[in-house]
């Protein structure tokens, strides 16, 4: 437990919330976190996508392409996001930790059409996912390759610009991430 004059007793957890809220908070105010918005605002969304000014200026550039291919990739990552914040089916083959897990990078996986994208990022707290930049998966080779290791490390940097020294959110659940409509191994509902 922690004691603070203001708060009274407050549980661990629940301090490290508060923190940060504040911290995302001032990242959205100051432009360093966007909310993703869905294309179609039609129901309420119990789940965050913020992004990274990176990753914004990235999804940005792709839709401007004169490469209409590109401009479909893009919006394909556009909509997977979107099945993200509107509470969608997310499963470990769409959303998924990275090894070692005890750092918390995770990858969103967007694998249609190819080329196959990956979003790099970290859960601030339960449903809150920080999307710091997206990477073509051909450029990453194979597991523990150097450019895995430094993508990492750049998801790392994003997320301390963006909040700080504030931690990622931690737990050994995958269903305490993503906390409804969500399972590490696809199920049937009975």
């Amino acid at each position: 437990m922690l004691v603070s004059a203001n708060l009274g007793l407050v549980p661990r957890a629940k301090f490290t919330y508060m923190l940060i809220d504040v911290a995302i908070q001032g990242a959205k105010t100051s432009g360093a976190l966007i909310p993703f918005q869905p294309p179609v605002r039609w129901a309420a969304s119990p789940r965050a996508f913020l992004m990274t000014q990176r990753l914004a200026q990235q999804i940005a550039d792709a839709l401007s392409s004169p490469d209409q291919h590109r401009v479909e990739r893009w919006e394909r990552l556009r909509a997977d996001i979107a099945h993200f914040v509107e509470n969608g089916m997310i499963t470990w083959s769409f959303m998924r930790w990275l090894d070692p897990k005890k750092y918390e990078h995770w990858e969103l996986r967007s694998v249609r059409p190819r080329p196959s994208l990956r979003v790099f990022g970290r859960f601030a707290e339960p449903n809150v996912f920080v999307g710091t930049h997206a990477v073509e998966r051909t450029s990453l080779g194979a597991k523990w390759s150097l450019q895995w290791e430094m993508e990492k490390l750049e998801c790392e940097e994003a997320w301390k610009l963006a909040l700080g020294d504030c931690e990622p959110f931690r737990s050994c659940k995958y269903e305490d991430y993503i906390t409804e409509n969500s399972s590490i191994v696809p199920r049937v509902p009975a």
